[in-house]
């Protein structure tokens, strides 16, 4: 699959050490044969892919990328925010 400038991809961004589960949405400025670059429609921060990103972490269906995060936030390991201090 060859994508071309403008058209739109969705990124699964999943960080579980800072609790980041999210669906961007990415539309193509960049595209060449073994990578392309996605531009943020919120905040134009541009992302780099290779294309083995494609159905992996980065997907061309919404529903896909959103399924891939929920997924992945449900299976996060819960952590606390307390921090533990000892008594002298």
């Amino acid at each position: 699959m060859q994508l071309k400038k403008k058209d739109i991809v969705y990124y699964a961004r999943i960080l579980p050490k800072s609790r980041i589960y999210e669906v961007l949405d990415l539309t193509i400025r960049t595209a060449e044969d073994t990578w392309f670059v996605g531009i943020d429609k919120r905040d134009k921060q541009a992302f780099l892919f290779d294309y083995t990103d494609i159905g992996n972490i980065v997907f061309l269906d919404r529903k896909d990328a959103l399924d891939k995060v929920l997924n992945a936030e449900k299976e996060a390991p819960e952590t606390s925010d307390e921090t533990m201090y000892e008594e002298y």
